[in-house]
């Protein structure tokens, strides 16, 4: 294998380890408060502790994962502010998004859309919440990536990741937030294709809005129910430390 091969494998695992860890903590397998250990993780994955350990590091920079001051690494608690806050920034990037995609998106991002359009559908009619969640995930990627530009895709991933958690277990408890979510992404993405930048910006922004109106509207109640489990685990785990 040459030195370009193992890069690329190192890479691919690193981003492994940090899409089966992330994803375990949004669906709920790792609750809030629970402790991560580098050594379990490698061994679930069945891959060596090195990206598992660059994975963390990702996840704790992007506010998943809390380290304390004894060192442990611990699945961050919800945070109400912290969720507002990140969505009123995505709110102003995903409409400057939106708005340079209809203006740079290319036939193959067309493709891209539809491809996408079509398996949220089926998982739609499968009540398949999870996938029609990563798939909603992708059209905002698609868009920051039909954007074309750099910088404001990496600024803008990032901050979409941030309230992830708070997307997916909304969608879980409201069936009827993800009908309504797929019809605003799809609005959204007819503007971009009719390159109509004003009304794609705006599609975005409202997009955005329901989310904020929505935890706003729940006020500490859904982070509370999301709190108990993780508060008992991280309790538990505290009192065998000492």
């Amino acid at each position: 294998m040459n030195a370009t091969n193992g890069n690329e494998k190192k890479v691919s695992l690193e981003n492994i380890a940090y899409e089966q860890l992330k994803n375990a903590i949004v669906v709920g397998i790792y609750p809030p408060g629970i402790q991560i250990v580098e050594e379990q993780i490698a061994n679930q994955l069945n891959i060596s502790r090195s990206p598992v350990r660059i994975a963390i590091k990702r996840l704790e920079a992007e506010g998943f994962l809390d380290r304390y001051s004894n060192k442990r690494i611990y699945v961050a608690f919800a945070d109400a502010k912290r969720t507002i806050d990140a969505l009123y920034i995505r709110e102003a990037l995903e409409g400057m998004a939106a708005r340079l995609a209809a203006t740079n998106r290319t036939a193959e991002h067309i493709e891209q859309l539809k491809a996408l359009f079509a398996e949220m559908e089926d998982a739609q009619s499968r009540q398949d919440t999870f996938v029609l969640y990563q798939k909603g995930v992708d059209v905002h990627r698609l868009l920051y990536v039909a954007a074309n530009n750099p910088q404001l895709e990496r600024i803008g991933i990032n901050t979409l990741e941030q309230e992830s958690v708070f997307s997916y277990r909304s969608l879980l408890r409201d069936h009827g937030r993800g009908h309504a979510m797929h019809d605003e992404h799809k609005v959204i993405a007819k503007y971009v294709i009719e390159q109509d930048a004003d009304r794609a910006e705006e599609a975005a922004r409202y997009h955005i809005r329901q989310l904020i109106d929505r935890l706003s509207s729940q006020q500490a109640a859904p982070f509370d129910s999301l709190l108990k489990g993780g508060a008992s685990l991280l309790a538990a785990q505290r009192k065998e430390e000492y």
